[in-house]
């Protein structure tokens, strides 16, 4: 009942021409225009440029729009889960498309494309001849950005006790910082390390929520979850030690921030017996750092050994519990949407040949 079959056509024609304006000053523009079968038409550009205020020193800006059409699974897809409520009670959950009846009673109606404009300026510096530091700031405003919408309760339904769907009634403004350090280090004539840090700072905000029909499909707790669910610091700092000719040890450290669960709202009211009503309070996820390691020594000019440990601490995330919303009672007690993994430490040995 729920099998099909869809596809889609397109066809894009892409130009980007970049030249040195003076020797500081390099410049770059792209044009792209893409045909869909089922969508039409759609141009978009982009124009960016790089300036040298020193031979260290680089500014660099980027100002594009974009475009993303909704895939025929999203705008198509039909099925049904089986999960269990906060008291272990069976529920029949549906996934619809958003141009079914039902749906279209809801809020739905046909997805269209994303449209974006991007934003970009940065800083690039050498420090002497072995060390980097890039870091970037960012804006992207996407309009019509599709979502799944969160469950939505249909009474009296004999197939479904909830429904969600893709739509693209939010309007989505992402915002941050990226910055990146890395540089060599030589001990001796032999053994050296490369060192490289990442870290960016993301905002997400829903600026504009539409209603469709005179519903809002999307409602209050789905945007808070959007806005919250995901932390908004993350930082991955690498070390890779070469040893000789023949061994190289690697050491990472994988930082995720704190960020609130998907369950309840942030301004629920907390329940002692750790309820999942819509009143119940979200959970904070504290922050965690994940510790990796790779030991891999050259046998000779093709084979390579390597051992190595994902999450050495055997680290986890929080769990969730009373008295934030949860569903402990049915086996679920790590956050839904952690970016940061629940599970545990694993080692793992490894072989590669370069024929």
């Amino acid at each position: 009942k729920n099998a099909g079959s869809f596809s889609r056509d397109n066809v894009a024609i892409y130009v980007d021409v970049e030249h040195d304006v003076t020797d500081e000053l390099l410049m770059q523009y792209a044009l792209r225009y893409e045909d869909f079968s089922d969508f039409g038409g759609t141009t978009n550009w982009k124009v960016a440029g790089n300036y040298y205020v020193t031979e260290d020193i680089s500014i660099r800006a980027a100002v594009s729009t974009g475009f993303h059409a909704p895939t025929p699974g999203q705008a198509n897809v039909s099925s049904i889960i089986t999960t269990f409520d906060g008291n272990g009670q069976q529920q029949e959950e549906g996934l619809i498309p958003a141009t079914s009846e039902l749906a279209i009673g809801l809020g739905g109606q046909e997805l269209k494309e994303e449209e974006s404009t991007n934003f970009s300026v940065g800083v690039s510096s050498n420090f002497g001849d072995n060390t980097t530091l890039t870091i970037d700031f960012y804006k992207i405003a996407v309009d019509d950005r599709i979502y799944r919408t969160g469950n939505i309760d249909v009474p009296d339904n004999d197939l479904f006790d909830s429904v969600s769907f893709y739509t693209n009634v939010l309007d989505v403004e992402h915002s941050g910082i990226d910055l990146v350090i890395s540089s060599t280090f030589e001990w001796n004539n032999s053994i050296s390390t490369d060192i490289a840090f990442a870290y960016g700072y993301n905002k997400i905000e829903v600026a504009n929520v539409r209603e469709v029909n005179g519903n809002s499909p999307v409602s209050e707790s789905t945007v808070e979850d959007i806005e919250n669910n995901f932390p908004n610091s993350r930082f991955v700092f690498t070390t890779n030690t070469s040893i000789g000719d023949d061994w190289n040890l690697m050491v990472r450290a994988n930082y995720y921030g704190a960020h609130y669960d998907e369950r309840g709202t942030i301004s629920g009211t907390p329940d002692d017996n750790g309820g999942i009503e819509s009143g119940s309070q979200s959970a904070e996820v504290n922050s965690i750092i994940y510790l990796d390691a790779e030991l891999s020594y050259q046998v000779n000019d093709a084979l390579r050994l390597k051992l190595g440990a994902s999450n050495i601490l055997d680290s986890y995330i929080d769990e969730v519990d009373a008295p934030f919303a949860n569903r402990q009672s049915v086996g679920l007690q790590y956050p839904r949407r952690s970016a940061a993994n629940y599970e545990g430490g694993s080692w793992y040995l490894g072989l590669s040949y370069n024929f």
